[in-house]
Order: structure tokens, then C-alpha cells, then sequence
């Protein structure tokens, strides 16, 4: 039998049915079949999903043809604009579908993109959502219910975005923001104002201080670049207060900014290549 899907509302009202229990582990079921699907195509693409999905009554479902290492890559490729929170059809049926198993599959693609987002960039952000989302596995193993799932990743996503709207509203940049966290060591629940200044005269500096042509970018460059910044920036936060364990031992913050100082030093070698 198959069943062909019209709509969001007309895929809901068919695979609520228990009949469609999923079987999400085994894989066997017509709603894991879906789940895939929606992994594989374009799940939020009209001419894919208002005009033609089908699931099947015993499909036996494969794996996606790629493994965990390159899925984010592959996934923004194809999906991007249509995997994140920003997309008020896809998160509004993740809200409100009661097909929980096919929302939390979804969930855990739209995760994995606003994770990519940030990634080796926004640390304090990166390692927020690492410690955050171990639900995953209690969500596999039957520990946790998938709607509980979408709703933690709604969650997480919004707290994260939340805090960059608000550092903006303060008068900081995207880099003042991952400079301010980065000084502070994780992802705050506010902004300080203080810290912020102290984020914003940091990169004035660092941006002066990078290497001007002709010059040759190098390992050893920046190496050199990120430690002297580092001490640029512990000085600048030790004459306001602000100890992070320089000269002293490792702390998070100093690894935070030795990451971004390093990254820095990167981008502009990659905005200015060599003649």
C-alpha cells in the first residue's frame, strides 16, 4: 500500500496512526523509512515533499550513503537554509507535529548544522552545545522521550542565539562576542559591559598587530601571533581586574583566545594571499 503525502498536515494525519509505530533502531518501519527520508532528500522542498514522498507498508531502510565524518558538510551542502531554526515552517512542525520519532531525527540534522555554524570559530558557543547535547544517546536507548529531544535542541539554539542578539544589542560584533566568551571563559548568560570594552579594544589591537606585506604566512608566524596577542590580551584584562591565570598555568579562557587569535592570524593570510 502506499501512501502519498500532500502536505505537512496530510504527512502528520497518516503517519500519526499507530500502525506506523517506528522501530527506530531496527530500522523496518514505513516512519523510520520517513525519518531516512528526510535525511536523504529534501524533506522542505515542495517539489519533493508536497509532490511525491511516499512511504511504503515493510520498507527495510539502509543507512545514508555517507558516514558521520562528512554528514554536516554534506547536509549543508544540499540543506542548509532549510536545517535551522531560522526556517519558521521546519521549526513550527517541529513544535507541533505528532510525529515525535521523524521530529527528533530532524532535530538532531537541524543540530548538527547550527553546530556547524560556530564551529572552530565560537568556541565558548561550540563547547556549550557539546556539553549540552549527550541527550542524543538517551533518546536512542529509549531514555528519553523524541519529543523532550526536539524540545532540547530548540532550546539549546535559542539560548545560543539569544546571546548573540544581545550582544549585539550591546554594540558588539559577531568577533567581539566570540572575544567577550572567550575572556570569560564560557558561554555567559549576560553580557558585561566592562568585558565587552576590554573584548573591543582587543581586537582593535590584534588587528594593528597583524603582519603587514610583504610578509610570508606561516606555522611559526602564527604561533608567534596568537602567544604575543595572548599576552596582549591578559595584560589589557589583568589592568582591569580580570585574572586568567596567565604566566601562572593553562586555563580555559587562555586556550579560547589562543584559538582565535590563531584563526585570525589565518583569515587574513587568507584575505591577502601572496602576490
Amino acid at each position: 500500500m502506499q501512501y502519498t503525502i500532500e502536505s505537512l498536515e496530510k504527512l502528520d494525519q497518516l503517519l500519526a496512526d499507530p500502525q506506523f509505530d517506528i522501530c527506530r533502531r531496527e530500522g523496518q518501519t514505513p516512519l523510520q523509512a520517513l525519518a531516512w527520508h528526510l535525511i536523504t532528500h529534501k524533506p522542505f522542498d515542495i517539489n519533493v515533499l508536497l509532490k511525491g514522498t511516499c512511504a511504503r507498508e515493510n520498507t527495510i531502510v539502509c543507512a545514508p550513503h555517507w558516514n558521520d565524518d562528512d554528514f554536516t558538510e554534506q547536509i549543508n551542502a544540499m540543506y542548509a537554509p532549510q536545517f535551522t531554526l531560522d526556517n519558521k515552517e521546519l521549526r513550527t512542525w517541529l513544535e507541533t507535529t505528532p510525529l515525535h520519532d521523524v521530529a527528533a531525527w530532524t532535530a538532531y540534522i537541524v543540530r548538527r548544522v547550527e553546530l556547524d555554524k560556530i564551529s572552530n570559530y565560537y568556541d565558548a558557543a561550540q563547547d556549550f552545545y557539546a556539553d549540552s547535547w549527550y541527550e542524543w544517546s538517551d533518546y536512542e536507548s529509549g531514555k528519553l522521550a523524541a519529543k523532550d529531544f526536539v524540545n532540547v535542541v530548540i532550546a539549546k539554539v535559542d539560548e545560543v542565539n539569544a546571546h548573540i542578539a544581545d550582544g549585539k544589542q550591546h554594540g558588539l560584533s559577531m568577533d567581539e562576542i566570540v572575544l567577550h566568551d572567550a575572556m570569560w571563559g564560557l558561554l555567559p548568560k549576560n553580557i558585561d559591559d566592562e568585558l565587552g570594552a576590554i573584548a573591543r579594544d582587543t581586537l582593535k589591537t590584534a588587528i594593528s598587530s597583524l603582519p603587514a606585506r610583504p610578509y610570508i604566512w606561516s606555522e611559526a608566524g602564527k604561533e608567534k601571533y596568537a602567544q604575543d596577542m595572548l599576552k596582549m590580551a591578559a595584560e589589557k584584562l589583568q589592568a582591569q581586574g580580570y585574572d586568567i591565570n596567565y604566566g601562572k598555568g593553562y586555563s580555559i579562557e587562555q586556550g579560547y583566545l589562543l584559538d582565535y587569535f590563531s584563526r585570525l592570524y589565518w583569515r587574513e593570510a587568507a584575505a591577502k594571499p601572496e602576490d
